[in-house]
């Protein structure tokens, strides 16, 4: 943990003194904070929430001469978590003050053909008839949280294996920063809910009808998404914000979480999978993504994971 948390340090570090060279007004503009920051925080309590909740019940559950044990080092996972999302957004916010968004035209044309002729968000509000869409959009909202935000410290709290800990710290790493961060960057694109947005057109214009239809607009994602467009327009940077729709951190946690559930436990396989599963349908559901950039997060992640598998068993 203890070089989880240096490298962790390093990146954000490293983020704070890259962004502002590309930022407007440098620093001044790097720091500054919109009237979005509110809007924000309308969706960043729900984080919050999942992620209390889920921390309380794990500290309740852990031997309280366990938990003092392992105090120091749950403290270096709970900072190298903070420092990792800090970094993360600070280089997603700069990544379209360094080039202009350019890839949407591609991701939505290999979308719909990947689909057979069919955008996936119309599949995706399709099934949403016969789903609970709207429970499943608040646990979009809480239970990933989870372990997008804390997932270093329920290791800390719960994890004995060492060689499964460092793997799963590697995939966590690899999620916020490879996947959101390289690959984001050579596929910069702001996804279908703002398509319309930033080309003009009509592209997607079903797609925001559906999601006034459904509840969507209205909900703690929909103010999120305006929120996110504002501090994109102002040219602003916040914790938290950034538009980046290629490929998905949301599913690429979900996966790394998915794959360490299975790690632990052949009876969390199915919670796993379902999890993993809904957290891919949501993205698409809710115009956040392409359904491209799910599959090539899940896809990147797994190849890691089965690198990193190998390596170790052959150690």
């Amino acid at each position: 943990m203890r070089a989880f948390f240096l490298f962790s340090t390093v990146y954000m570090v490293f983020a704070i003194i890259f962004a502002p060279f590309f930022m407007d007004g440098g620093m001044t503009g790097f720091v500054a904070v919109t009237r979005s920051a509110y809007l924000l925080w309308q969706t960043g309590k729900y984080f919050l929430i999942g992620i209390l909740i889920g921390l309380i019940i794990l500290v309740l559950t852990v031997d309280r001469d366990v938990l003092r044990a392992r105090f120091p080092v749950i403290g270096l996972a709970l900072f190298a978590s903070v420092f990792i999302h800090a970094g993360f957004t600070v280089l997603k916010n700069v990544m379209s003050f360094i080039t202009p968004y350019f890839a949407d035209p591609l991701m939505a044309s290999v979308d719909k053909a990947l689909h057979f002729g069919v955008d996936p968000w119309v599949i995706a509000h399709w099934m949403g008839d016969y789903l609970p869409t709207n429970l499943m959009i608040y646990s979009y909202l809480t239970v990933w949280a989870l372990p997008a935000f804390a997932l270093p410290v329920i290791i800390a709290l719960t994890d004995e294996d060492r060689a499964r800990m460092m793997r799963t710290l590697i995939l966590y790493a690899v999620a916020w920063i490879f996947v959101g961060n390289v690959l984001a960057f050579s596929g910069l694109s702001v996804g279908p809910v703002f398509y319309d947005r930033l080309l003009g057109g009509e592209r997607f214009a079903g797609l925001t009808v559906a999601l006034v239809d459904s509840g969507v607009a209205a909900s703690g994602i929909g103010v999120t998404q305006k929120a996110l467009w504002e501090i994109y327009a102002g040219h602003s940077v916040l914790i938290g914000s950034g538009i980046s729709a290629f490929p998905s951190v949301h599913v690429a946690i979900a996966t790394v979480a998915a794959i360490y559930m299975c790690e632990r436990s052949k009876w969390l396989a199915p919670l796993a999978v379902t999890f993993l599963f809904f957290t891919l349908y949501l993205s698409i559901f809710t115009g956040y993504h392409y359904a491209v950039d799910g599959y090539v997060s899940i896809i990147v992640i797994f190849c890691v994971w089965w690198v990193l598998r190998r390596r170790n068993n052959a150690v």
